[in-house]
Formats: C-alpha cells, structure tokens, sequence
C-alpha cells in the first residue's frame, strides 16, 4: 500500500532494518489490523456556519444551543446564524458552559430540558454546541443525556465509575461547531466529564460521533492568541502521538501527516504575524480535524497519559499541558527509543524523523538528524508560543508523585518508566 513518501506509512516495506538502524531506510513489519468507524458528516469552508440549518434533520423544530462567549466574541456571525433559524421558522434556546463540563451541570441542564420532550411543541429536536472543547463535551453528554429516564444521572455512564453502565446509544441529533482548533472533539465519539474528587471520566459510545460537523475557520480568529497558541499544540499533539502510536495503521497514518502538515504551515503563524489571516486558520482547523479522527482510531501517547490526572487535580487547561509537555516528552521518548532494539523502535524513530522533516524541511533519512531538529523546533514553539509552565498552576516537585502514578504512556511506542515521567514534569515545572 502506497504511504506518504515511504513505506512507513503503508506499513509494507522491501528490506529489514538491522536493529538501531540510523538511515531512515524502510522497516519491515506487519500491517496492524484496524477499525475505522466513521466521521460526522462535515461541513468544513468559510461561511459553512451560516448554512446551519442545512445541516439539520429535516423537520426540525427546536435546537438547543450549549456555547461558551459565541454570542458574544462572534455576535455578527450569530446574528446571522438566528435569522437563518427564524427564516426558517425553528426555535431555539441557549445554555452556557464557561469552564470544563461537571456531573453538576450536565444533569442540571438535562433535567430542566428533559421534561419538555414529552411535550412535541417543546421537545428539543437537536443539540448544537457551539464553542471550544469544553462546549463540544457539554453538548455531546446533554444529546447522549435527554432521552435517558428522568432521575438519572450521566455519573452512570461514566467509565470507571461503580455504577457504571453501558449507554444505549441513543440521543438527540447532535451538530458541533468548533470555535478553537485544537481538541478534535468534532470529530470522536467521547465526552470528558469532570467527576467530585478532581478527576475527569470520559461518556462513550460509537453513536456519539456527532452528527454533523461544521468548521468554519473564520469562528476562530477572535480566539485570544494564548488559546490559538495551547490547542493548536493540543491538536499537533494529537497528530503526532496517534501517528507514532502502536495502534497506528495506513489510514491514520495518511491522515496525521496530512494533519501535521497543514499545522507545520499555519500554527505559529496564526498566533504571530497573521492572527487575521483565514486561510491559514483554516489551515489549522483542518489540522484539528483530522486529530479527532486519528486519536480517536489510533490512541494516543504519554501527553495524554499526563493530561488527565493533571488536569483533574490542578486548573491546568487541557491545551497548555499538551502544549508545555509535548517538546519534553518528545524528547525523552527518543531518547528511550535510541537505546531499544527491534523494529518497533526503529518504526517510531522513523516516524519521529518523518515528523521532523515536515516541521523543519531536514532529510527524513537522515533520521538522527531529523529527530533532534523536531525536539529543538518543538522546544522553540513552545517559548516562542509563550505556553506557560506547570509550576504556574501551583504544581511543584512536592505534589507530583500523585500525577505520576496516575500516568500512563497509553499507546506510546514506547514505555517509559515512573522516573523518567516525573523527570518529564519537573523539566517544566
């Protein structure tokens, strides 16, 4: 199977590396078995947002809108987006999220909607949300929650939970309108719901793909530039920890490098000299996109294996620690990977030089060399993007051993032990 450049990422390959092998040559391996369970149906371009309705299951009455500021820090666009609605003669009501989505309030916002949909002039015919990642998991979990008996509660879907059990799948019609790019969220079947006792559990099920999405990059350039700055480093995390994943396969592979690309190309510059300049925000939204759809059918890796018991048990957006992580775990991963012998290790450096060579334009075969570029080139983004350290959260040497027995390296190439994960964090503290 044909791949970007190489036989890497067809995962094909005509001679067998010898273990370390430094030359970037092709690597003999089997082709992982994979699952490809679908997207929304997208509906990606400037002034896609305007043609909502389109996007709406025939005969739809009444939306729900779960947004964060959009009325406000894009009121001409909403302003737009409600008279389309009133031409259509559909009605809608709006509840806000303004911080990570909670037990709390997910049941609060079901309950007070629920009731009505037994009443067919009142019941809500589909779930909007418009806003960041945290919009996006809000709106998903209400759609996934509205049907369900009233009395219940989301915490009993909640994975890892001790009543857990499993969703039916059903919901209201769901559409999600990303104003960052940077979480994915558009794009996977997940919501990440914060629980009592500063941890987060994700609502899961193949139906909560969201029905429609659209993305409309011209939604994203009022986004302060420190948050264009962390979910975009969220989003190339996302790109490059399912692209070396050991769950990577042809397609995911192929849709990462397009992914990685297209942010190598847009990311920095959206946050310096062009934070008005949709072309390239759409560039990045685009990158975001196909994040959401390569974790969600590759894994992830160790950033993430951090971004959850750090963001469970410190106020730590999910983009900064993505972003503050991604050069320093990067680098101690290759560092692990130059000392393992296989071809699994010589598959991840391989795929890291591939990486490199996109973000820095160095000879990929040159896989030492290209490997060391992307550590410094992700090193410079991070000071250049002024993404904080930890320690600016109120982490510190003293309370990092919880974070680091509750890490995992998910599905990083390669397994790294609980000293050298809290090395990870005290290098940015």
């Amino acid at each position: 199977m044909a791949g970007y450049g190489s036989s890497l990422d067809g995962q094909t390959a005509r001679r067998r590396a010898s273990p370390g092998d430094r030359t970037g040559g092709e690597i003999a391996m089997v082709m992982n078995a994979f699952q490809f369970t679908g997207t929304p149906a997208i509906h990606f371009g400037s002034g896609m947002v305007e043609k909502l309705v389109d996007a709406l299951p025939k005969g739809t009455q009444r939306i729900l809108f779960v947004m964060g500021g959009f009325q406000r820090t894009n009121a001409e666009h909403w302003k737009r987006i409600a008279a389309s609605l009133e031409a259509s003669r559909i009605t809608y009501e709006t509840v806000h999220i303004h911080q990570e989505p909670t037990v709390e309030w997910v049941d609060e916002v079901v309950d007070r909607f629920r009731s009505r949909n037994g009443n067919a002039q009142q019941a809500i015919d589909a779930v909007v949300a418009i806003g960041g990642g945290s919009a996006m998991d809000a709106g998903k979990a209400v759609s996934a929650m509205l049907p369900t008996e009233p009395g219940d509660t989301i915490l009993n879907y909640l994975e890892g939970q001790p009543a857990y059990r499993l969703h039916s799948g059903s919901k209201v019609f769901f559409a999600a309108v990303p104003t960052t790019s940077g979480t994915g969220s558009e794009m996977t079947k997940n919501a990440v719901i914060s629980i009592p006792g500063g941890y987060k559990r994700s609502l899961r099920h193949d139906r909560f793909i969201p029905d429609a999405a659209i993305l409309d990059a011209r939604l994203t350039i009022s986004c302060p530039i420190s948050v264009k700055a962390a979910s975009g480093l969220d989003a190339l995390t996302q790109l490059i920890e399912s692209y070396v994943s050991t769950k990577a396969s042809p397609l995911t592979d192929a849709l990462a490098l397009s992914g990685i690309e297209a942010a190598s190309k847009s990311l920095v510059h959206i946050c310096t000299t062009a934070a008005e300049d949709v072309s390239l925000h759409e560039q990045m939204a685009y990158a975001s996109m196909l994040s959401g759809i390569t974790l969600a059918h590759a894994g992830l890796g160790l950033v993430h294996g951090f971004a959850s018991p750090l963001g469970g048990m410190f106020p730590i957006p999910h983009g900064v620690i993505c972003g503050t992580l991604l050069a320093e775990a990067t680098k101690r991963n290759l560092g692990a990977l130059n000392v393992e012998a296989g071809e699994t290790a010589a598959l991840a450096r391989s795929k890291y030089a591939a990486v490199g060579a996109i973000l820095t334009g160095h000879d990929k075969r040159d896989t030492d060399g290209s490997c060391t570029r992307l550590v410094s080139v992700l090193e410079e983004w991070t000071a250049q993007l002024n993404i904080p350290r930890l320690g600016a959260y109120g982490v510190n040497a003293n309370n990092i051993d919880a974070v680091v027995n509750a890490a995992d390296n998910k599905q990083s190439p390669v397994q790294l032990d609980k000293t050298a994960m809290r090395d990870i964090l005290l290098a940015r503290l």
